[in-house]
């Protein structure tokens, strides 16, 4: 897509819509209650073994938020405000949001696996005063309740709650909360103003949180901006669904909010289920959706069906699944997947097959980037890379868009300073964090997380091209590869020894000495683990994102198998 081609429709999508630089999300709400109000926005499947369904117009959309909104501001909230929520999938999670943005207070999206001090350090850091939660968290809540001295109010959602359920004492339910007024909200709002918090899954340290300011995501030509998202993944007439949970970036900004912008039915489920998945996608004849993390692998690991390739969907959309897999799971499912790259904290750049179909991008290409964009694999010391070399994907950042490209993390300006910086050319570049390749057309290759790379032997090794080759063993459900510091295991040299976490296929068998065979002729001297344990699960974000941190910590324990000792691990 050219950079005439992203103007030209967002004109297209101002004067649709009447957007001007003043225009807010709010007035976006009000405006489509009052022109497509009776339209069906949302569909969520609060129970799908029993087919239990909520639907959702735009109408109900905006009289919910103002209810709540008032409800808030009675109990005192305003505008500049924090309130965190930590919610599962829901209509509610919207009305908050919807809600919010209309008072323009600043919400918090708390990732709902979170426990103990990971939730206390970012209800704290993010200075919230408001807490809403589902009742299904709540003793999540109890057991820090006493640690968080910034929060006035705690709200507990207790929709489908038992009859026995008690709120807490010094809490209130959102229900009642919402039991208010219905009038429109009348609040000034500043682009500079604060809007969402995401704060990274924090795989190797305290999680930063990315600011989004009104003026740049939910004001002006941000509100044309979301509207060609839906357009950059999608077409009209697409039913769109997720699985993935609403305070992930995926979720809410690649499809609720396009789809809300662009009037496309949005398809909310609780969470993911593998074994539900394609019934889902077939009822509510879903045309596009995302995939993340593991999701495809679990997917293809379903027993096969004869209806496996019965569905409507024309488009995947996915972010580094791994080339071999795109293949097969389009031939079963009887999909088209879509490679993207994209991020959160990303300086808006972005890459992709969009407009690009008369070129035949290669399969498993991330794609290229849009308009004038330039990106580049980059080495260690500034240098440019030459094609098909793994080094870190950089966007250059020109001189007059650098304001514009900055990503702020809360309160921690040093973090925010180190994404941009001079290459050896004396060019600025926006650093992501991610290895990749780029092949002479152009086209860019996911490798793996560059904090997930692995240094052995004098060897720079990606955890991702271990793990592709042990998930295709057949009876190998998941894995995950990463470093352990030699200190660990009683040695001290400098680098890492490579370690495999195992999940194997239930009532499979697989002793490490077979895995290590199955890997011989696959992998790499330097790259065959040197530890494996077989595992029941592992630990991961609430978007499958395995938190290899927590790996890492664990270490070796006796359950650990040895490569180079040929047994099981005695310790140092």
């Amino acid at each position: 897509m050219s950079q005439e081609q992203i103007e030209m429709y967002l004109n297209m999508v101002k004067k649709k819509e009447g957007i001007t630089q003043t225009t807010t999300f709010g007035d976006i709400v009000k405006r489509k209650a009052e022109r497509v109000g009776d339209k069906v926005l949302l569909t969520y499947i609060r129970d799908f073994d029993n087919n239990i369904e909520e639907k959702y117009t735009y109408k109900d959309m905006h009289i919910q938020s103002n209810r709540l909104a008032n409800g808030l501001m009675k109990l005192g909230l305003k505008k500049g405000d924090g309130i965190s929520i930590f919610e599962i999938n829901s209509p509610e999670y919207l009305f908050v949001l919807f809600a919010s943005f209309k008072m323009g207070c600043y919400v918090v999206l708390v990732n709902t696996g979170l426990r103990g001090d990971g939730l206390q350090y970012i209800i704290n850091h993010s200075d919230s005063k408001a807490f809403i939660l589902h009742w299904t968290l709540v003793d999540a809540y109890l057991k820090i309740k006493d640690q968080l001295p910034k929060i006035k109010y705690v709200i507990i959602d207790k929709n489908e709650a038992p009859n026995d359920f008690k709120l807490p004492e010094d809490t209130l339910s959102l229900q009642s909360v919402m039991d208010a007024p219905e009038d429109d909200i009348e609040v000034d709002i500043d682009p500079n103003d604060m809007a969402i918090l995401i704060y990274t899954s924090g795989t190797t340290g305290l999680p930063k949180a990315t600011t989004f300011f009104y003026g740049k995501s939910l004001m002006g030509d941000a509100l044309g901006y979301i509207n060609l998202i839906a357009f950059m993944v999608g077409r009209p007439g697409d039913v769109l669904f997720t699985c993935l949970p609403l305070f992930h970036g995926n979720a809410l900004q690649l499809t609720t909010m396009p789809g809300y912008m662009a009037e496309w039915p949005v398809i909310l489920a609780k969470r993911f289920s593998a074994s539900r998945f394609w019934d889902m996608i077939r009822k509510y004849k879903v045309t596009n959706f995302n995939l993340l993390g593991s999701m495809p692998q679990y997917l293809l690991k379903q027993p096969p069906r004869p209806n496996d390739g019965e569905n409507k969907v024309w488009r995947v959309n996915s972010a580094a699944c791994p080339k071999e897999l795109i293949e097969e799971f389009e031939e079963r499912f009887n999909v088209k997947v879509y490679e993207a790259y994209g991020a959160v904290d990303g300086g808006g750049f972005f890459l992709g097959t969009y407009g690009r179909e008369k070129e035949k991008p290669p399969v498993g290409t991330m794609g290229k980037p849009a308009g004038n964009v330039v990106a580049e694999i980059m080495d260690e010391d500034g240098n440019i890379l030459g094609s098909d070399e793994v080094g870190e994907l950089v966007f250059l950042v020109r001189e007059e868009e650098k304001e514009q490209r900055q990503v702020k993390y809360y309160k921690d300006e040093a973090a925010s300073k180190r994404l941009i910086q001079k290459g050896a050319d004396g060019q600025l570049w926006f650093h992501t964090g991610d290895l990749a390749t780029k092949d002479k057309e152009g086209w860019v290759f996911f490798v793996d997380r560059k904090k997930d790379s692995i240094r052995r032997r004098g060897e720079n090794i990606a955890a991702w091209s271990i793990e592709k080759i042990i998930n295709r063993h057949d009876k190998v459900l998941e894995s995950a590869a990463y470093g352990i510091k030699s200190s660990q295991v009683g040695e001290d040299y400098a680098e890492d020894e490579v370690m495999v976490a195992v999940i194997l296929k239930p009532s499979e068998t697989l002793t490490p000495e077979e895995l290590l065979d199955y890997c011989k002729d696959k992998l790499a001297t330097f790259q065959i683990p040197r530890f494996i344990e077989f595992v029941e699960e592992l630990p991961k974000s609430e978007v499958h994102r395995i938190m290899k941190r927590f790996l890492k910590e664990r270490g070796v324990t006796k359950d650990t198998y040895d490569r180079e000792k040929g047994g099981y691990f005695k310790g140092a």
